[in-house]
């Protein structure tokens, strides 16, 4: 069998034959020497072409520019590292990472359809994402805090006699009142100090429970925190007072867990899971308890009477 060489160059077409040489590239390309020296070429394969695109900031070839992946921020192709923060699918570039404001909630960089929301204790960033899925007002809070409140007795068994009042504030509020709780607590009694999770804050005078949640919460996010605030509320109605933060926080969570994938909110029910902290070890510790013992061991858990 004969072998067949190239006749044309794949760029301008002219006759191999004429130019006595040519260069052959992995991918099958043929190229003359003329337009090897002048071609523009793929800034991300390197392979010279004359149909390349400027998109993103980058000069691609049709398959790199259906292969790229583009900074969710800025547009820009990522033509070498790309960064990803938590589990979302978004990818950035290293500048939007360190030149931008971040979201307060899930720290990705802030683009033009970002939000800076004023308060009286400074302003609230929330990306577009974060923006678009958040509970922008109390209207819109008061049915998702009502529909938790009455889940709990089902899932995950928790029943509260009275529903605490509900307030939206700005998170610098609820810094100021956790310190103001901290400041109270008898020698003896435990808190969680610089609580880099501090999204709400169950509070109690007498009988006259509250808690107040951080405004402009996506929705999964403010599910999971009514939850674990709620069960705080139970844990007052019990009389449960001075348990070990292990217990108090990691049961919190548990219920926020459990109600979260009754309301089919996975996605965050595995954030929960992924937690490190305090909170998340508690957590694995009543779902340990939970699965070996049952639910009835997690609520005698809950109550101190039983080892966590």
């Amino acid at each position: 069998m004969s072998r067949r060489y190239p006749r044309f160059c794949h760029l301008c077409g002219t006759p191999l034959a004429l130019v006595g040489r040519y260069l052959i590239y992995p991918n099958g390309l043929v190229i003359c020497p003329a337009c090897e020296g002048t071609a523009p070429r793929c800034q991300r394969c390197g392979l010279p072409g004359r149909h390349l695109e400027q998109v993103g900031g980058a000069l691609l070839c049709p398959t790199c520019r259906a292969q790229v992946a583009f900074c969710a921020c800025c547009g820009r192709a990522l033509l070498q590292a790309a960064y990803v923060i938590g589990d979302s699918p978004l990818r950035y570039c290293q500048r939007c990472l360190e030149e931008r404001p971040r979201c307060d909630v899930c720290q990705a960089p802030l683009n033009e359809q970002g939000r800076l929301l004023p308060g009286r204790h400074g302003a609230s960033r929330r990306c577009a994402a974060c923006w678009a899925e958040a509970v922008h007002s109390p209207d819109e809070a008061a049915p998702l805090y009502q529909r938790i409140f009455l889940l709990l007795p089902q899932e995950p068994g928790l029943t509260l006699p009275a529903l605490p009042r509900l307030h939206l504030c700005e998170r610098a509020l609820l810094q100021e009142l956790h310190q103001q709780r901290q400041n109270s607590l008898q020698p003896g009694e435990e808190g969680v100090v610089g609580d880099p999770h501090l999204l709400g804050i169950f509070l109690q005078q007498g009988r006259e429970q509250d808690i107040y949640i951080e405004h402009y919460l996506p929705r999964d996010l403010f599910q999971a925190v009514v939850a674990h605030e709620l069960a705080h509320a139970w844990q007052a109605w019990q009389g449960l007072e001075g348990l070990p933060l292990m217990v108090g926080e990691g049961f919190a969570e548990w219920t926020a867990y459990h109600v979260l994938q009754a309301l089919g909110e996975e996605r965050m029910a595995r954030r929960l899971l992924r937690r490190r902290d305090l909170y998340g070890q508690g957590l694995q510790r009543f779902l340990t308890l939970e699965q070996q013992q049952g639910r009835a061991a997690v609520l005698a858990a809950a109550r101190g009477s039983l080892p966590l």
